[in-house]
């Protein structure tokens, strides 16, 4: 598959998940953390997960898939530029124990569904 071919999976993956991440966000009503965003990495996290492993290489045949699925639904949904913001914020309105909350609880539980789902997609 050709370069433009794969420009344009990961722009149609990519819009979707962003679609996809607005509404959840919208959905699930933030607390002192931004669940919205959490659940956005935990899922995005486990799908990337479960979609590398049962696709082989990346230059393999299911290349189109990968762009698509990984790069860009899941890079559209994931949030991690949404989730530093929103730590930073934490910090700035004195928040510390929230914004440490926060980046353990996400780096936490995505390193873990990451794997589940890389054992997933393996089965």
């Amino acid at each position: 598959m050709n370069s433009t071919a794969h420009l344009l999976l990961v722009g149609l993956g990519g819009g979707l998940g962003s679609m996809l991440r607005f509404g959840l966000s919208r959905w699930i009503v933030a607390g002192a953390l931004p669940w919205g965003t959490v659940v956005a990495n935990v899922v995005g996290s486990l799908l990337i997960g479960v979609v590398l492993a049962k696709t082989g290489p990346t230059d393999g045949p299911n290349a189109h898939w990968q762009a698509f699925l990984a790069m860009g639904f899941c890079g559209g949904f994931t949030t991690f530029s949404s989730f530093s913001w929103q730590t930073l914020e934490q910090l700035r309105n004195g928040q510390t124990g929230v914004a440490i909350e926060h980046v353990v609880l996400t780096v936490t539980v995505c390193l873990f569904a990451v794997w589940v789902g890389a054992k997933l997609g393996r089965i």
